[in-house]
């Protein structure tokens, strides 16, 4: 298990495995390595208040590891997962008083009532999906060729978005997990935009504000058509002046945006904010707090969840299950508290296309939730209890599904990493 270990206390020689803070919010893209040099652990320190060692990856250990953290440390990873669950056993309150930077931001608290199940939206879900990539993959290379862009295609797939969001917001989870196989900025635009409509939907906003959230989020990262590729792809970690190129991308978006037909200030705003955190250590101004605005920080958190699930050259990409702990971990100085307890209530510990193990021991993926029962999925069984498959895969509704040894219910045993026993879902649905 990997310890925690504050910045002042690290020495050379400690393996670096995770840091208290997104990889992507600092120049350690390469993610996991040994500390060899002071200059490293000046960096660590600069950057971060405490990070995660790896002692089987680390040399002389034994000689420093019995720190007074220790037992506290292993003491909050051992209840981190049970403090996850806790969240979505109860309904939390959102106590978002603060007026949003940027204007008004009203939530209503509508209820989305489930409008057809997933199987009748699947289709329409797969033909908006394809609409999106490519009204985003048009935007990039509008920007990159003329600086600016006529925003209007976008704007027109978003409505579709939000009915199918609307309609079943399992269909477009699933594709946003699964469909990863155009260009990475092209897919991420549209899954970040995706979970924006999630989360706004969980929280209960209007649709014309869901419409807004979904739009911010296709536009999140048109900064990067600026960035030069070989940065983005590079494998490895970046120096000083990479990433300082790769934080330029949210000004070089915000210029372009002006630019651009039919963008609004509250739009832009939220594109300013997605890489701010509430500590104030994120960028390009370091806001803190009430000055990022309730978009602005549903936007960060979104947009760090996405980036550790993608598939990343510089980093493997986390299940849903670990980027919501990580996100849980990071929530009382990087994002806002109640927000990232309701993001984790929204897409539900084994978010939809995770692939998890059940209690039997087969394997299987989540095809869509019980609004009710978080933990009590649908799914679709894969894999048997010997991890052979299935001559054809199996739905079960871990709600209802009758009990499969004895008196023991059906139940998920845990999360599983993505690819696990070299199961894509897209050979079972796409």
């Amino acid at each position: 298990m990997n310890e925690k270990i504050h910045v002042t206390d690290l020495q050379t020689g400690m393996f670096v495995a995770e840091l208290d803070r997104p990889w992507l919010d600092t120049p350690f893209l390469f993610q996991g390595f040994l500390i060899e040099t002071d200059d490293q652990i000046a960096e660590l320190r600069h950057y971060c208040q405490y990070v995660l060692v790896d002692p089987l990856r680390s040399i002389g250990w034994d000689a420093w590891h019995d720190t007074p953290e220790r037992k506290e440390a292993l003491r909050r990873l051992e209840m981190l997962d049970r403090e996850v669950q806790k969240t979505l056993l109860a309904p939390l309150p959102l106590a978002l008083a603060e007026a949003p930077a940027g204007g008004a931001f009203a939530r209503n608290l509508n209820r989305y009532p489930d409008l057809a199940p997933l199987e009748e939206e699947l289709p329409r879900a797969k033909e908006v999906h394809h609409q999106a990539e490519q009204a985003v993959q048009q935007l990039f290379e509008e920007l990159q060729q003329h600086g600016t862009a006529d925003l209007d295609r976008a704007y027109k797939v978003m409505d579709g978005m939000v009915e199918s969001i609307i309609s079943n917001p399992d269909a477009l989870a699933l594709l946003s997990r699964v469909k990863r196989a155009s260009a990475y900025v092209y897919a991420r635009s549209v899954s970040v935009a995706i979970n924006m409509l999630l989360f706004g939907r969980h929280l209960g906003f209007p649709r014309d504000h869901m419409h807004f959230l979904g739009a911010a989020g296709l536009l999140l990262d048109v900064g990067t058509a600026n960035v030069p590729p070989a940065i983005l792809s590079k494998n490895g970690r970046l120096t000083t002046e990479e990433y300082e190129t790769i934080k330029r991308h949210v000004q070089s978006g915000l210029d372009m945006l002006r630019e651009s037909k039919g963008i609004s200030e509250k739009l832009l705003n939220i594109v300013a904010c997605h890489h701010e955190r509430e500590d104030g250590s994120g960028y390009p101004r370091g806001l803190r707090g009430t000055e990022i605005g309730v978009p602005g920080k549903m936007a960060a958190i979104v947009d760090c969840y996405d980036a550790l699930t993608s598939e990343r050259p510089y980093a493997r990409s986390f299940s849903p299950y670990e980027a919501l702990q990580h996100l849980y971990d990071w929530r009382h100085h990087l994002f806002h508290l109640e927000l990232v307890e309701q993001f984790v209530q929204c897409l539900g510990i084994y978010p939809v296309g995770s692939l998890v193990e059940l209690n039997s021991g087969e394997v299987a993926v989540v095809l869509t939730h019980n609004r009710v029962r978080r933990l009590k999925p649908r799914v679709l069984v894969i894999l048997d209890a010997a991890k052979q498959p299935y001559a054809a895969p199996v739905p079960l509704d871990l709600l209802t599904a009758p009990k499969h040894v004895g008196d023991q219910p059906y139940a998920i045993a845990r999360a599983l990493e993505h690819g696990m026993y070299g199961i894509d879902p897209r050979d079972y649905y796409l």
